[in-house]
């Protein structure tokens, strides 16, 4: 049925059947159906409703030539590969997200939005860099993404190449500086270079350069040493430690003697120390080829040799062969110099001598292999010579151990 201007035309079941079955083919739209046999496409509406055909509600023309389902199949991959990129992108969003939230905790932050405050104008800087062939979009569109003015990228433009210019005269101060001594901390380097920093307007605090120097590779890494010189298992007198609960208040009270090795291609020649407890500086040395008593003798006599009074001197040392021999020891008797040894063959009971091995080795470079026992000496003298004069020492207030060591004494 179907009314128009009063005038009502009635369909058979038949006929609405027939132009459903049309429909149902697919070679024609609904509106080329409706026209073909003179009827609405609300008309079709109506008896797709009446006969429950809800499979024809949206019918789209088939398509017959090749071309044509070609086309279809590539825009239908496309639509894939399009929504499979979005999920991508909604994943590594939410991935990011994560990390953020877990960066903010971790680096103290209420929530994401106050460290991405925080972090706003060195991303900026990251996005958009000075030089304008490196940036991949206007300024203005990079300003908006971050909401931010024009205005205040250019601000901090300026103070982001202020910054940088005196990070790069930091580093080179640090470069200048361990070119003497190699292995300088940071806190070492604040005090060292406190005076470059003033003559060059640098007003920079202790973990801005540690930040410096981490983020230019310059941090020192400590090496960790094992080896073993010492042959406790002899038959000459062991003696007590007397230097336990002792208090060292002066150069020249306690002298800490221990030995460590030296690599060379041929094998291993041994360093033979001894170090003032009070100041730290190194009062004689020897290097020989051998773990033999001379090496050991002629670093005591050097220490003695340098020394005005030995009377209220103490040496102490470990249980090795070297110090409990007769020879040693008698020299020690002559000179009114008083034994002490660690007891229970312990290194903590030496931890000054092996502190300054590990010193040598870690920041002077020790523990390098040399080619011959010469070219080991010659390295040995210069680091002991820059341990003693330009090397500074947390525990002598950032004083180089001969300063300490002549000015006390």
């Amino acid at each position: 049925m179907y009314k128009n201007d009063g005038y009502v035309r009635r369909y058979s079941e038949s006929f609405k059947l027939k132009v459903l079955a049309e429909l149902t083919k697919g070679n024609h739209s609904k509106r080329q159906i409706a026209l073909t046999y003179g009827i609405q496409s609300s008309t079709i509406n109506v008896w797709i409703k009446k006969y429950d055909r809800k499979d024809l509600m949206n019918t789209r023309v088939t398509v017959q030539t090749d071309d044509e389902l070609s086309r279809i199949k590539a825009l239908q991959k496309e639509l894939k590969q399009l929504k499979d990129l979005l999920i991508k992108k909604d994943l590594d969003k939410l991935v990011n997200d994560s990390y953020l939230e877990v960066a903010a905790e971790n680096l103290g932050y209420k929530n994401v939005e106050e460290l991405k405050k925080k972090l706003k104008h060195k991303a900026l800087m990251k996005i958009a860099p000075i030089n304008r062939k490196k940036r991949r979009y206007a300024i203005a569109t990079i300003c908006n993404a971050f909401e931010l003015k024009r205005d205040a990228y250019y601000k901090y433009q300026k103070r982001f190449v202020l910054k940088k210019q005196i990070e790069q005269n930091v580093i080179m101060l640090v470069k200048k500086s361990r070119k003497t001594l190699p292995r300088e901390g940071t806190r070492k380097l604040m005090k060292s270079l406190h005076n470059d920093f003033r003559k060059q307007n640098i007003n920079i605090g202790r973990d801005q350069l540690f930040r410096i120097l981490k983020e230019n590779n310059l941090l020192i890494r400590r090496k960790k040493y094992s080896s073993k010189t010492t042959n406790s298992y002899h038959r000459f007198y062991k003696y007590k430690n007397i230097i336990k609960d002792l208090i060292i208040n002066r150069p020249n009270q306690v002298w800490a003697s221990d030995i460590t090795y030296i690599r060379t291609i041929n094998g291993f020649c041994y360093l033979a120390l001894i170090t003032d407890m009070y100041s730290r500086k190194i009062v004689g040395y020897d290097i020989s080829d051998s773990l033999e008593l001379k090496g050991c003798v002629r670093a005591l006599n050097k220490a003695i040799y340098q020394t005005k009074n030995t009377e209220e001197i103490i040496h102490h040392s470990d249980r090795g062969i070297q110090y409990c021999s007769n020879v040693y020891t008698q020299i020690l008797k002559r000179k009114k110099i008083q034994i002490s040894m660690t007891q229970e063959n312990h290194c903590y009971e030496n931890a000054m001598a092996e502190r300054v091995n590990g010193i040598l080795k870690d920041e002077f470079f020790l523990d390098q292999t040399f080619t011959n026992i010469n070219h080991a000496k010659k390295a040995t003298k210069n680091a002991i010579k820059l341990y003693n004069n330009k090397r500074l020492h947390l525990s002598l207030d950032y004083k180089t151990p001969n300063y300490v060591h002549k000015n006390v004494a």
